[in-house]
């Protein structure tokens, strides 16, 4: 994490993951599935207690593209960083340029698996010189909010400024979630311009043989995604609903995922319902 006495970079001003591990604390986050701009303003409303980003899920989630592009710019007006689930293998490489042409500060690419993996989405991601993105989006600078030091109401990065710092304002977070994942950890770490490393334990121990998570082979997988992330010095990502929070932070996780808004949304009706006496049905 960056040293707490140095002013901070522009990106890590407009980015609330990049401003977290500046200020030296762990980001905080959640995933929806959901879409609806009422929504994720709602969620986005939890920057008052202590959100950063939000991980819009367009791999499992109801996102279509336009919703995509309302749902970056409604939660990075709340001071909370946009980030996008997006599939990055084969086909869908393509939503890589435009989650970032629409205002995401960042990539989520699950299933990735190998070292050429990681160098490709780099390359679709950043601009030259770490890669080979182009410059003909319209959408992307008025998710990106300059406040602060003087700023006047409003202010946002302009193109000429997006393009220059968009490559450390903008994440490549890889989803480790396979067994080949697993296996090439030690290359895929390598790979300059990635940016951290989310481990995806549940799909891990499915493709680990449908294992339970309590499998001593499952842990031994994420800590060595962990540890072999730490030592490269590429910040790592946990899912920790809960009371694993407090473990993954001390740990040395930097980044917090705390739940999910489905999840969420029924674990918060059952107990209201049970409180009220209404009958299980199944």
């Amino acid at each position: 994490m960056s040293n707490q006495q140095k002013q901070p970079t522009i990106a890590q001003r407009v980015n609330h993951i990049r401003e977290a591990w500046h200020e030296g604390r762990p980001a905080y986050g959640a995933i929806t599935k959901a879409p609806g701009a009422g929504l994720v303003r709602t969620l986005a409303g939890l920057k008052r207690y202590g959100l950063d980003f939000l991980v819009l899920d367009a791999e499992h989630g109801n996102y279509d593209e336009k919703s995509l592009y309302d749902a970056y710019h409604a939660v990075a007006a709340l001071g909370v960083s946009p980030i996008a689930r997006y599939p990055g293998m084969g086909s869908e490489k393509w939503g890589i340029r435009v989650a970032l042409d629409a205002g995401a500060h960042g990539i989520m690419i699950p299933l990735l698996e190998s070292r050429e993996q990681a160098e490709d989405v780099v390359h679709r991601a950043k601009f030259p010189p770490f890669g080979g993105r182009t410059s003909g989006g319209s959408f992307h600078t008025q998710a990106f909010h300059l406040t602060g030091q003087g700023e006047p109401a409003g202010r946002t990065l302009t193109q000429e400024e997006y393009v220059k710092n968009a490559n450390d304002a903008t994440l490549v977070i890889a989803i480790i979630e396979t067994k080949a994942g697993l296996e090439n950890i030690e290359e895929i770490v390598t790979v300059k311009g990635l940016d951290a490393i989310f481990i995806g334990q549940y799909d891990l121990a499915l493709s680990l043989g449908s294992l339970p998570q309590s499998d001593q082979r499952v842990i031994d997988g994420v800590e060595k995604i962990f540890q072999t992330s730490k030592k490269a010095g590429i910040p790592v990502i946990a899912w920790s609903p809960g009371d694993e929070a407090k473990g993954a932070i001390e740990k040395g996780y930097e980044g917090i995922i705390v739940g999910l808004d489905m999840t969420v949304i029924v674990n918060a009706f059952k107990k209201d319902l049970a409180t009220a006496g209404a009958p299980v049905r199944w």
